[in-house]
Order: structure tokens, then sequence, then C-alpha cells
């Protein structure tokens, strides 16, 4: 299945270019695949586009139009046709100059802002597993590649290109259909200045699949910096943060699926590092970013049975630990866990009473804070890759 790629304009301005090198896919001698735009079917009916997607798609050409619109679909495959040869390309040329590819929306769609001086929207649609992240980060490259800019410039794009692996990080997971499938929405504003310098940029959230953190289907995972900190993390980490393999903790052994074809989650770890420096978040503020990913797994391995028709804590010893690592005093950890204050109001007085939970309302307390905590955590990486982009500095600022 493909995805749609579409941008909102008032005007188009097509701009010739000198002759450049053509390649064996974009060649006069290579026999026409179908039509590069739909538009121009003889009859404009599901099958015929059906029809002409999977005849490009069979030939290796995965970008078609729509008029405006830019349908690509995902090969599941390394394409040739994305290095800095392409960008040369299509840099400066019309639209309909060359084949249909997401650098030349890309292109059109700067120059627009450029010349028109008028904000540009692209909007990437598409089921999961139609490559809606990768579609998003070719156009990102390309802006990176084609505007200028100096020192400062550069440190605003570099945060940009960051923002990506550290996001996806915390916010994509392998599920059936993908293997780095994201689990939120995302915005990105990014904002240039007169001559097309990248020169400050926005970036909102939303819709955090967060019961990902406490349960996962079959063959699927939890979100990838689990992983990532189990498999890279340092030994000193390792001790400090009393990581094991992935199979002791409830929060990732519930689909038996640890691995994913094609992914070096150690490799990632490294890359999640380096993004939330270049991002701006200091040592220190990183060391808390992962003891809050270990005091959640840690949290979900305690567990309750019944005294009564109460809930208490099957072993107190699985308390400490999560406890330490999320900065609270265990005796309060279990508290909170296993009862809850219900305010009542008697005539005109009012007063708290210590309600106890059974094993299943103290179960989904558990989780209902593991999924609080994480949904902070990621909200704070968003805010913190924002500031670095408009000259922020990323921090923990105080609960509200």
């Amino acid at each position: 299945m493909g995805k749609e790629v579409k941008h909102d304009q008032k005007l188009r301005m097509e701009m010739s270019q000198g002759s450049k090198e053509r390649f064996h896919w974009q060649s006069h001698n290579v026999k026409q695949s179908g039509v590069d735009d739909m538009v121009l079917l003889p009859q404009i009916t599901e099958d015929a586009i059906v029809g002409n997607l999977r005849k490009r798609f069979m030939d290796d050409y995965i970008f078609t139009y729509i008029g405006s619109v830019l349908i690509s679909v995902n090969p599941f495959k390394q394409m040739p046709y994305f290095t800095e040869r392409e960008i040369d390309l299509y840099q400066g040329a019309a639209q309909y100059e060359n084949p249909p590819h997401i650098y030349a929306l890309t292109d059109n769609m700067y120059r627009n802002m450029l010349i028109d001086c008028e904000n540009q929207c692209v909007i990437i649609s598409g089921e999961s597993g139609a490559g809606k992240t990768v579609a998003a980060k070719y156009i990102m490259g390309y802006i990176s590649k084609v505007s200028g800019g100096g020192e400062k410039v550069q440190h605003v794009k570099d945060i940009i290109l960051q923002s990506n692996p550290l996001l996806e990080a915390f916010g994509n997971a392998k599920t059936v259909r993908n293997n780095n499938s994201s689990r939120f929405g995302k915005y990105f504003e990014i904002q240039f200045s007169r001559g097309g310098e990248p020169d400050g940029g926005k970036i909102s959230n939303f819709l955090l699949e967060k019961s990902r953190v406490v349960m996962q289907n079959e063959n699927e995972r939890n979100f990838h910096i689990y992983y990532q900190l189990l498999e890279g993390a340092s030994q000193e980490q390792r001790q400090n943060l009393g990581l094991m393999t992935p199979d002791y903790y409830y929060y990732l052994n519930q689909s038996d699926t640890y691995k994913v074809d094609g992914t070096d989650d150690r490799s990632d770890f490294s890359e999640t590092l380096s993004a939330m420096q270049v991002i701006g978040i200091p040592p220190n503020i990183q060391q808390l970013v992962l003891q809050l990913v270990a005091g959640i797994l840690h949290l979900g391995n305690i567990s309750f049975c019944e005294d009564g028709n109460y809930a208490r804590v099957e072993s107190v010893d699985l308390l400490a630990f999560p406890a330490y690592l999320l900065g609270i005093d265990s005796g309060r950890l279990q508290e909170k866990l296993t009862s809850r204050k219900m305010d009542s109001r008697w005539g005109g007085r009012s007063e708290s009473i210590d309600v106890t939970l059974n094993v299943e309302q103290a179960a989904y307390t558990r989780d209902a804070l593991a999924k609080g905590l994480y949904s902070r955590l990621f909200d704070f990486l968003v805010e913190a890759s924002g500031a670095g982009c408009s000259g922020g500095q990323g921090g923990l600022g105080p609960a509200n």
C-alpha cells in the first residue's frame, strides 16, 4: 500500500536549469513504465490507478503523481535514487522535468516558499508500514542539503535531523506490520530566514500509544529505547540501573519478541545518546532519562497477591529498586500502589478516606503510573528538541 504526500500552494513557478547528468532510471532510452502522472490516464478508475501503480512498482518506479499529490509505494528495499547526485538533479528543476520523486515535491515547495514568501505545508498520510517516517526523513534531509547557512544555521539543521532518531527511539516500536512503526503523531515546523536558511523549528506530538508501555501483542515489541538500553548500556550503567536481559521484565516478556531482523539495538543506542547530546540535553539529564526508563521497567515487575479481599505487594524486595530509580520512598510507593484516597462529604463537612485496592485495581494503578511517567518523559524529549531548534536549552523542568 502507498501513502499520499501533499502540499498546499497558491502559485507554482517552474524554474529550468542547465543540462544535468541523467541516470538509468530516468533516461529517455528506458521504456515508459505506465504514466508518471495519473491525471493522464485514459480512464480514471480504481482498477486503472492500481494497475498503473503496480506496473511502475514492478519496474522500481515507486513515485507517481496525481497532479500536485505524490503517491509513494513502499519498496521494502533500498532504492538507488536517494544519493547526492539525485539531490543535485532535482535542485531548482521544474517539477515535471524529471521523473516523480519526493525530492521534486520538496524542492517545489521550498522554491515556492522563497519566491512567493508563503508558508508551505506537507501532509504525509498512509497506513502503518507505508513509509511515512522514511518520507519525512527524505524531506528534511533534502532541505538540509539545499539550504545554505553558517555555523549557527548548521546547528539548527543538526538538531532538526537528530530529532528523528531520538523520537524514533522513544516513540517507535516493532509491530506485526512494520519493524519501525511510529506509535505517535508528529507535527514538525521548520522556520526559515528570508534567505531560505533554517533558523528555528517547533515539534508537537499527539496520540502517543501509552498502552504499549505495559502491554504488547504477539510478535510485537515495546518502544525501541528499552531494548536499546538493555543491549547498549555500559557495564557501569548496567550496575547502576540494575539492568537484566529483556525476558526478566514483565513489560517486555509478554510478547516473547526481543530482536528485530536488520536492527542493531546496540548501535541505535549510541545514536540515541548522540542525538540527545546534539539537541542540547546535558549528560546529567541524559542519565536521569535513562534512569526513568529503567525505573519503569522495574516498576512493571512489582506484582500483587490477595490478602483477604485486599492487595498487597507480593515481594517487598522488588519495591526498593524502582523506588530508588524513581526517587521516591519505597513505603510511599507501596502505599500509592495498594490504596487511594477518596474524598467524601457529609453534610457541610468533607474528609479523606483511605481505600485499600484489590489485586486488579493495584495492577491497574501500577500500569497507569508507568504509562504516565513514560508519557511525561516523551513530552519532555519533544519539548527539548523544540527548544534546541529555537535556541533554548533542554532540561527536565519542575513538575506541574
